[in-house]
């Protein structure tokens, strides 16, 4: 019915549209930068749709297994850029089947074939061979390819990165950022640096690549004139001075390690300098409070500041923190502490991107989160793996952080009594503060959140597009307040919630913009028979151990390249030859086709 009314109003729509030639159509849509724009209006009639495909450079795929590569290719003629996404986010937390799928060959063999001239090729949690990177060096955009970013991927090793650094001259960007990639020797460095002048960014920061020789990057670094971002792996920092000397005005910098850095020489972080134009600094693998020496010439101009890999104790969290007055963006663990996001609050006033993830010797409490709110009124991203909280901390991020748009929170198990359970009103007066919010994740523990809370999520929260819930709610009727209140959703991921099979399925029918569902846990295998008795078009259903579900809609056959535990389950309504099927994969699941 919903689909039918929807095609009603595309028929009228197009009766009113004026009729443009294919060609003034065509310089309107290159003037339209926003792809969803493009997609949405791609749908107002079949020239529109032609055009739009005619014309578009760049597309985004979040799932690639909701369209076939040879569907991709066959609508768009044109295409330089391409980001790809394989596996889900649970990949990162190691929650999905060795062997799950997410492989690159189908896309690579496909794109191969069809473009000559592509750009720009992302891969996200790919599972890459080095068949494929054989594959990407003998295509025929292997002249064109400038950027070329596997990140989060895996599969591969740094023999299959060899051929790449030969044949792809016009690499201007090569990123293997958070890749688990097999070291296998450096010839791929060195032959990157026997062909390539053109270079602007290069990161190869990936635990295990300690095989890369520095003379290889001092000459590729000496070569590359253009280079502002260099991202380095296990190479010790009394080793780069060389490379750094030849890099005055690199901009980002991902440093080696610092295990040659102890009491017996004190000095040796002092007499290393850094670049003075650097706004970007990251890596500083195992480096403890004596390092700071180096980095505080730069920490006035530093933007971006990655502390995950340090040693650094709370107190040289702070000390360091106090210097960093134009910082828009920190990644810290918790050993930062209260102390040192209190810090934070009152030198970063800038700061727009903050990620303090888990460690076992850190502690954060509520009071780091007041202090942030308090201080840190630009801050758009809030992600904090947390010890404790309290309603009143999420209110004052609510009355603080006005221009957030994604906010993370994870209460970790360290502290056995949270006093101040429920959050449901600091949850309410969070989101009626944020309002523009379109990223919430709540993971707490159980009866953290009752379905008051998630009442309030679905009143407060209607323009969040991805919602992560772990361990909230009581029964169906707080996921049914969410559906029926968020219904901007996207994507939603629910992990250790006491819904039933029934109350997933309410939610999946109630909820006309998700395109994808992620459940682990009580219920989960059980939905996958409810949620398919549904019958709803391209609904594609995916059940594994250990109690994991994954529903999405697809415009293409179900796929079979999955480990044996692994169950697809498809609606029988799913024709994905039928135009009904087709319409509601462009509207409702987001594919662009």
């Amino acid at each position: 019915m919903e689909g039918r009314r929807q095609r009603q109003s595309q028929e009228l729509l197009q009766q009113q549209v004026v009729a443009l030639s294919d060609e003034n159509l065509s310089r309107i849509f290159e003037l339209i930068e926003s792809s969803q724009e493009r997609a949405t209006l791609s749908l107002v009639c079949r020239q529109w749709h032609r055009v739009d495909g005619n014309t578009r450079k760049n597309i985004s795929i979040a799932n690639m297994y909701a369209v076939a590569p040879t569907a991709l290719t066959r609508r768009f003629k044109c295409l330089e850029g391409i980001k790809l996404k394989g596996k889900p986010r649970a990949a990162e937390y190691d929650l999905l089947l060795p062997e799950w799928g997410g492989y690159a060959y189908p896309w690579l063999k496909e794109l191969a074939t069809a473009y000559e001239h592509l750009k720009t090729l992302q891969l996200r949690r790919v599972e890459v061979r080095n068949a494929d990177l054989y594959l990407l060096a003998a295509a025929p955009f292997n002249a064109t390819l400038q950027v070329l970013h596997l990140h989060k991927c895996s599969g591969f090793t740094t023999s299959g990165l060899v051929p790449l650094s030969r044949t792809c001259r016009s690499l201007r960007v090569l990123s293997l950022e958070d890749s688990d990639v097999i070291d296998e020797g450096g010839e791929w460095l060195h032959a990157l640096a026997q062909n390539n002048s053109v270079l602007e960014s290069l990161d190869f920061a990936v635990p295990g690549l300690d095989t890369a020789s520095v003379e290889d990057l001092a000459f590729l670094v000496g070569r590359c004139k253009s280079l502002v971002s260099l991202k380095v792996g296990d190479i010790d920092m009394s080793d780069l001075t060389g490379v750094l000397s030849k890099v005055p005005f690199l901009k980002e910098l991902g440093t080696g390690g610092f295990s040659d850095l102890g009491d017996e020489n004190k000095g040796m972080a002092a007499s290393i300098n850094l670049p003075q134009h650097l706004t970007s600094l990251s890596g500083l693998w195992a480096m403890p409070d004596l390092g700071l020496q180096m980095v505080q010439p730069v920490a006035a101009n530093l933007k971006k500041l990655d502390l995950k890999f340090t040693v650094l104790s709370c107190r040289g969290h702070c000390e360091l923190l106090s210097h960093c007055f134009a910082l828009e963006e920190l990644q810290a663990r918790n050993v930062i502490g209260d102390e040192g996001l209190q810090v934070l609050g009152r030198t970063c006033k800038k700061l727009r991107r903050l990620r303090v993830e888990n460690d076992d010797a850190g502690y954060i409490s509520h009071n780091g989160v007041v202090a942030v709110a308090q201080g840190c009124a630009e801050l758009r991203h809030l992600t904090l793996y947390i010890c404790d909280i309290t309603n009143a901390a999420l209110a004052m991020v609510g009355q603080g952080c006005l221009h957030l748009t994604d906010f993370r929170i994870v209460l970790v198990s360290k502290v056995q009594l949270v006093a101040d359970l429920p959050l449901d009103d600091g949850v309410k007066l969070l989101l009626k503060g944020c309002v523009n919010l379109i990223r919430f994740s709540l993971y707490l523990r159980h009866r953290g959140l009752t379905d008051r809370g998630l009442a309030y999520i679905g009143e407060y929260g209607q323009k969040l597009k991805w919602l992560l819930i772990g361990c909230t709610g009581e029964s169906d009727v707080g996921l049914a307040s969410v559906a029926y209140g968020c219904q901007q959703l996207e994507r939603l991921e629910i992990r250790d919630c006491p819904f039933s099979e029934a109350g997933f399925a309410t939610a999946l029918v109630a909820m006309n913009s998700l395109k994808y569902l992620w459940v682990q846990g009580h219920g989960a295998t059980e939905a996958g028979s409810r949620l398919l008795s549904l019958s709803l078009p391209c609904l594609h259903i995916e059940v594994s151990p250990p109690e994991q579900l994954l529903a999405y809609y697809a415009l293409r056959e179900p796929r079979t390249d999955g480990p044996p535990e692994l169950k697809v389950l498809v609606s029988n309504s799913s024709n994905h030859q039928q135009g009904g099927c087709h319409f509601l994969g462009e509207s409702r699941n987001g594919c662009i086709l």
